[in-house]
């Protein structure tokens, strides 16, 4: 039997599985797509919009030239060799179906994500999940929102040159996209809430650069702005007090994503109303003795202040074993 399995070998994974080394842990993590999938999945050439210091972990300096924003790129090549550094027991393309509570621990029960095949049964007497949130992207809750041209995630901008593109969203994710996109000459609309730009969520240097392609006429912001319904070729949208309809070829609606509880909710983990699992601050464990939460699971999801939070837990796994 382990003494503990980590679920989730993204950057808080990781961070998680170096300080569970540390503690001299019999401990193996189960990651259900390639090491850091989540970052896999973010579009090529994607800037972080944290400084390098806050993404580093495991006391691993994380390089960048001349100051720059790190990249996707940087960063898988940072964690590889982080992962790879550590000897760390990464199961890259196992996924965890199940976790079942057992007399002094608990069994957890993978396959193989990419054949399907069931692996033998993890035993182990604490289980830590990093699960993240990159799978559950929020929705827009209108007709239409589950057309094929409607995506959730933003991808290579090259495959939307010249077309007709409304962005929906009000953070650094939204904002990023339309900067890329009218960078790769597509005609960018950029649907907000707030009554402007400057009261987004954007960071300071994403909004700097939405302003300039503003200014340029190559991003069109939408102000005040809510989606009624899509269309194969409109958008229509309540844009103030006034109705108005949008010709598009493509909209990216990039509201967020949502904290994956879905290996909760079997074992009657509760959930708050932020969709966060009840757990300790302090511990990261939940009501159900011996299963731990850390990362975008508990409400330090940022890599910065979860690299702290995580030796907390591990210590306090270590002493409870």
């Amino acid at each position: 039997m382990h003494d503990l399995v980590i679920v989730g070998a993204g950057p808080v994974g990781i961070a998680s599985g170096i300080e569970a080394k540390r503690a001299g842990l019999d401990f193996v993590m189960l990651e259900a797509g390639a090491l850091c999938q989540s970052l896999l999945e973010y579009p090529s050439g994607m800037r972080f919009f944290s400084p390098a210091d806050d993404l580093a972990v495991g006391g691993y300096p994380f390089p960048t030239p001349h100051d720059e924003k790190p990249t996707r790129e940087m960063a898988l090549n940072y964690y590889r060799k982080v992962a790879t550094a550590e000897d760390l027991p990464v199961r890259t393309y196992e996924r965890v179906e199940r976790i079942v509570p057992r007399e002094g621990g608990f069994e957890v029960y993978t396959v193989c994500s990419v054949q399907g095949t069931p692996y033998p049964v993890y035993r182990a007497r604490r289980v830590l999940l990093c699960t993240g949130i990159w799978g559950l992207p929020r929705r827009l809750e209108v007709p239409g929102s589950d057309l094929p041209h409607v995506a959730v995630r933003f991808e290579e901008p090259q495959r939307y040159w010249r077309k007709r593109v409304l962005v929906v969203g009000s953070g650094n994710s939204a904002g990023e996209a339309a900067i890329r996109l009218a960078d790769a000459d597509a005609q960018v609309w950029l649907a907000v809430e707030p009554e402007t730009l400057e009261t987004c969520r954007f960071r300071p240097f994403v909004l700097r650069e939405l302003l300039l392609r503003v200014e340029e006429a190559r991003i069109h912001p939408l102000l005040q702005t809510q989606v009624v319904r899509i269309e194969p070729h409109c958008v229509y949208l309540r844009v103030g007090a006034e109705e108005r309809n949008l010709p598009a070829d493509f909209v990216l609606t990039l509201l967020g994503l949502l904290p994956d509880t879905r290996l909760l909710k079997p074992l009657g983990v509760p959930v708050e109303s932020d969709g966060k699992p009840v757990h300790d601050p302090e511990t990261g464990e939940t009501p159900l003795k011996g299963l731990f939460v850390a990362g975008a699971l508990s409400r330090e999801g940022f890599i910065y202040i979860a690299r702290n939070s995580v030796q907390r837990v591990i210590r306090a796994i270590k002493e409870g074993l």
